[in-house]
């Protein structure tokens, strides 16, 4: 019982001191993992938030969801008000709001704050963003640009720096070494792939084709290609460049 307990205890301190660390490093603006996590388990307690196609804005809470190679495709709703259940195919929806599930939430990192009055959105509901939600957003892909475009709800990782470039999580992402205790990931983890829009169109992009989509992402900003030459680009930087890239091209 005592060594569990003093496993418990360490894991634990060395949890809360990658926190601190994960803190001081977005403070700094190092450009590591500046993106939202990639959430798979949403609270059932807390009000979800699906506003369909044609306006409807429907307030319940999660029952279920269903996904293909992680992307939802339907969810299922108690609605607050009546207490009927739903079932919305993704087809329906342009957007919605879910909360993350408790352990979830704990075990990953809360998204980075900017200052975005430069670039806020006025399509998306930065309130309810503001106080936790993860924002999905109806997209036509092809998942791995292979298979046939289908209608998905896809995360938005990158909220409050989407304006010019939106990123997309990929739930089945592989990741760089993670810190791991008794069966959970606790820390690290960088994705090795996003769905990546710009100019109305989406792409799978992993980690060895960022060389090859630089041009299409950033060539349109003579700036950011001056600061980041192809030649010095670097996987772990991207959420920064991203960053960087729509901060410049605000003051354009």
């Amino acid at each position: 019982m005592k060594t569990k307990f003093l496993l418990i205890t360490l894991s634990l301190i060395t949890f809360l001191g990658y926190s601190q660390e994960e803190k001081k490093e977005k403070k700094e603006g190092n450009g590591k993992d500046l993106f939202d996590k990639v959430y798979n388990r949403y609270s059932g307690k807390k009000k979800s938030i699906v506003v369909l196609k044609d306006g409807t804005r429907i307030e319940g809470f999660k029952k279920d969801v269903d996904r293909k190679k992680g992307q939802i495709y339907y969810i299922k709703l108690k609605e607050a008000k009546s207490g009927k259940k739903i079932k919305l195919e993704s087809d329906e929806i342009k957007e919605m709001y879910l909360y993350p599930s408790g352990f979830e939430k704990f075990t990953k990192s809360w998204r980075h704050v900017y200052d975005v009055r430069q670039w806020e959105r006025s399509d998306m509901d930065n309130d309810v963003i503001n106080q936790g939600y993860i924002y999905f957003k109806n997209q036509k892909v092809s998942l791995k640009n292979k298979k046939k475009e289908k209608e998905y709800m896809m995360q938005l990782i990158n909220p409050t720096f989407s304006k010019y470039i939106e990123v997309f999580g990929d739930p089945n992402a592989k990741e760089t070494t993670k810190l791991g205790a008794f069966g959970f990931n606790v820390a690290g983890g960088l994705a090795k792939s996003y769905y990546v829009k710009k100019d109305g169109k989406i792409f799978w992009l992993r980690k060895k084709d960022l060389d090859d989509k630089y041009e299409e992402l950033f060539g349109d900003c003579k700036e950011f290609m001056e600061k980041n030459p192809i030649k010095k680009i670097k996987w772990r930087y991207f959420s920064q460049y991203v960053l960087d890239y729509t901060k410049m091209k605000a003051k354009e």
